[in-house]
């Protein structure tokens, strides 16, 4: 992409975000301490802002700096896994293991997020491993039931129930009430 190009790419992202909050061009620039004809500059493509003028943007937007380069890039990974695929793994911990499939992964600077197909069967020596990390974690029962544990707090898994949480928080199965439980999953942690 030329320079050129990156700079509309930039405008015309500023502009949607703008747009977006409902926000004029002077109540952008009274937010952003950026004048408005400096904004209208850089959303018709006609500058090169400095970092600090786009971020004071961002700010005052209240959006990551990122968000203005939304449309400068012309790579991004897509994965796609067909019905009944996905990469077979296995968890292993003391005391516990359980079946899961790797759905999707991405990982940059910024951390990694992954979602997965996991399996957790009900056995006579069931010892789940607590858990506890930095990042956030969703989940979304397919079938069985089962008791999770997160923070202080229990709650009743069954089909159709969804679960999401700051995963700073211990978290665990406390007990699967079905045979199996079937669930997908989505965390996202930071390196």
């Amino acid at each position: 992409m030329e320079e050129r190009d990156v700079y509309a790419q930039i405008g015309i992202a500023l502009r949607q975000l703008r747009q977006a909050k409902l926000l004029t061009l002077t109540e952008l620039a009274d937010i952003s301490s950026v004048s408005s004809g400096m904004i209208s500059r850089i959303e018709n493509g006609q500058v090169s802002p400095s970092v600090a003028t786009l971020n004071a943007l961002a700010q005052a937007l209240n959006v990551q700096l990122m968000s203005l380069f939304a449309h400068t890039s012309n790579s991004s990974d897509i994965y796609y896994v067909p019905e009944g695929e996905g990469l077979n793994a296995r968890r292993i911990s003391p005391g516990h293991a359980h079946e899961f499939v790797l759905l999707g992964k991405h990982a940059d600077e910024k951390g990694i997020f992954s979602s997965a197909r996991v399996i957790i069967c009900r056995d006579a020596d069931f010892h789940p491993p607590q858990y506890h990390h930095e990042g956030y974690v969703f989940m979304y029962i397919v079938s069985g039931q089962a008791t999770y544990e997160c923070g202080a707090e229990q709650f009743e898994l069954s089909v159709g129930a969804s679960l999401s949480f700051d995963a700073k928080l211990p978290h665990r199965f406390v007990e699967i009430h079905s045979e199996e439980v079937h669930m997908l999953t989505v965390s996202a942690r930071p390196l």
